[in-house]
């Protein structure tokens, strides 16, 4: 990611380097052309200037004029009639002829109008822009005069469009530069201050989306882990909270019958009251420890898994009769409408999910209330429904009740009540045999369904 960042970032520089450039090139070059064509424009003028005040003024000698025209207006010029003489004034004059050839003057005297490319030998600055000539009428004389402005123009021209290359580029660099290092900077402390808030404890940051690249998916890996963080947070307060008020709460009656129990003035009655009181509370301890340790065990990659083929049918037979003096004390009917299954899982973990689902409808349905256990067989899973007449679980509490001590009614008795982890360990051990378990709508009561395949693959 670093890597990319910084290629991304250089490549950024790059960019704008390239652009400002591109600008600053764009706007010298129209200049130059705009200068380039107002001075063909006027060496042509030029030419029909010189050719006019000649004839007018009748000096006494060509080249005399010349000199004195090319001194005033800063220009080169060359002049070649027939017979091949040539008149030469300005700075870059030698230039010129220099790179004049016979057939460009013959074109000339031809009625053309010709361009003459040369290098000026007097500076080092930029190339001079080609000499314009055409034929021009000196009294009774025809000559080929070719003209073109000094290099002083030219040297100034150059400076101009240099100074403008330069301001161009400055300005518009620095404009793109501004925006770019906003550009890549503002995500990044966007992130650290997220970081910075996370580390206080603030998991509430939620970073905008707005880049696909790696600053987007960092953004987004920091409002995963911020989420991530909030739950483990909540999970963690909730977890300290009701472990803290389930051991408390048993811890307390113990304390309390205890310290009872020093009195001598107990009769032998309220005294065998106490001692079963402690002996109650000391086991609901001992339960909320082993579920809380089976937990622990199976949410470890090192629980023991040992599936072994068995009949399905006949176990949810032998949990029911296990918990026969239980539910004949409520004078409850329980009813087994049974296929014969045959699965492969871990026997003693599914005995555990049976026992805490039959303990969990006994526990909440009425005397003489009704359970029925139904197994089946669906495309290749073993489908068991546990229904009962009991109170039921209110549709916007069924997506927590398998949360660990999530309690539909806190108020509840607490010598009915359990410690909230029974569900919990039964969606577990589902989990890690690869099944469902879902409660659906019953006119009455509960009803659990539980999907299990019949044959587990072997990573299971």
């Amino acid at each position: 990611m670093i890597r990319s960042l910084y290629v991304r970032i250089a490549v950024t520089f790059l960019v704008i380097v390239l652009v400002s450039i591109s600008i600053a090139y764009y706007t010298a070059n129209q200049l130059f052309k705009r200068d380039l064509q107002g001075q063909n424009g006027l060496e042509e003028m030029m030419i029909t200037r010189l050719e006019r005040l000649y004839n007018d003024s009748s000096p006494r000698s060509l080249p005399m004029f010349l000199e004195q025209v090319s001194s005033l207006q800063e220009m080169s010029i060359v002049a070649v009639n027939r017979n091949g003489l040539v008149i030469q004034v300005g700075r870059t004059s030698r230039a010129i002829v220099n790179h004049l050839t016979y057939k460009t003057v013959e074109n000339i005297f031809g009625g053309k109008t010709e361009r003459v490319n040369y290098a000026d030998e007097h500076a080092g600055g930029p190339p001079s822009p080609p000499a314009y000539g055409r034929l021009a009428q000196f009294g009774n004389t025809e000559w080929a005069v070719f003209i073109t402005p000094d290099h002083v123009r030219q040297v100034r021209s150059f400076q101009r469009n240099t100074f403008t290359i330069l301001i161009t580029l400055l300005v518009v660099g620095c404009i793109l530069i501004l925006f770019a290092a906003r550009y890549l900077v503002k995500p990044l402390k966007m992130m650290t201050a997220a970081t910075t808030r996370i580390a206080k404890g603030d998991f509430g940051v939620q970073l905008p989306m707005s880049h696909k690249n790696e600053l987007g998916e960092l953004a987004d890996s920091i409002n995963k882990m911020a989420h991530s963080l909030s739950q483990l947070e909540t999970m963690r307060r909730d977890f300290v909270s009701n472990v803290s008020h389930e051991i408390q709460s048993p811890l307390t009656s113990i304390g309390g019958f205890a310290e009872a129990l020093r009195s001598e003035d107990l009769t032998e009655g309220d005294r065998n009251r106490y001692v079963g009181i402690i002996k109650q509370e000391s086991s609901r301890l001992s339960r909320l420890s082993e579920n809380l340790l089976k937990l622990a065990s199976l949410d470890s990659e090192h629980h023991p898994y040992k599936p072994v083929t068995y009949r399905l049918d006949r176990q949810l037979r032998d949990v029911v009769l296990s918990c026969e003096p239980t539910w004949l004390a409520k004078r409850l009917t329980v009813e087994l409408l049974m296929e014969e299954t045959v699965i492969k899982a871990d026997e003693d973990q599914l005995s555990q999910v049976w026992i805490n689902l039959l303990t969990n409808s006994i526990k909440f349905t009425p005397e003489e209330g009704k359970i029925s256990f139904q197994l089946s067989e669906k495309n290749g899973y073993a489908v068991v429904r546990i229904s009962d007449t009991g109170s039921g679980i209110p549709e916007e509490e069924r997506d927590r009740v398998f949360e660990r001590f999530y309690k539909i009614d806190p108020s509840r008795d607490r010598s009915e009540g359990g410690s909230g982890l029974g569900l919990s360990i039964v969606k577990k051990i589902i989990d890690i045999h690869g099944g469902t378990i879902e409660i659906e709508d019953a006119e009455q009561g509960a009803v659990f369904v539980v999907r299990l395949p019949l044959n587990p693959e072997p990573s299971m």
